[in-house]
């Protein structure tokens, strides 16, 4: 038996792999620039009018969460006064009479009911009894229309404070 060069047997069987590889790749980057050619075609382009709103929906959602994140922030400026409470309200009331999505104003309508909420709390809290019934109403109101079955003052009140207490919570103490 003969016995042949193993580095011949090795650079062939690396050439081989090599030129598998090159042709796996050009393969693959064609048929995958084929796909997307055909799928971006199926799917579409938005029209300029579909853009536009959908960027302004983006920016009414933007707006809601950077009001709703400054609510968790500030609560010791809320207990200090509704000053804080008010301007909430009606940047929600002006992000609400803006927007023209459904689904936006039926975020906006949870977040402006639990900032009427807060603001009847910090109103009991303040001894101002008939401004605290009038944000009450205001936030069954908001509640009711969002199809709540329980909009009462007892459990819209819980909900508020079970909000702010998960958005709150004390470190836990480290367990040995």
């Amino acid at each position: 038996m003969k016995r042949r060069p193993i580095g011949l047997w090795f650079s062939v069987a690396l050439g081989i792999l090599l030129l598998s590889l090159w042709a796996g790749s050009v393969l693959g980057s064609a048929i995958a620039h084929y796909w997307y050619g055909h799928h971006h075609q199926e799917q579409g382009t938005l029209s300029s009018p579909e853009v536009t709103r959908i960027e302004s929906d983006l920016a009414e959602l933007s707006a809601v969460q950077t009001l709703r994140l400054f609510a968790i922030v500030a609560p010791e400026e809320k207990k200090r006064g509704n000053k804080y409470l008010l301007n909430e309200i009606e940047q929600l009331g002006n992000i609400k009479r803006r927007s023209n999505a459904p689904e936006i104003k039926s975020l906006v309508d949870l977040d402006l009911g639990l900032a009427y909420v807060h603001a009847a709390m910090a109103e009991e809290q303040n001894n101002n009894k008939e401004l605290a019934k009038t944000y009450m109403q205001s936030a069954q109101g908001l509640f009711k229309s969002l199809g709540w079955q329980d909009y009462s003052e007892e459990t819209l009140k819980a909900v508020a404070t079970r909000e702010l207490r998960w958005v709150h919570r004390p470190p836990e103490a480290s367990e040995k």
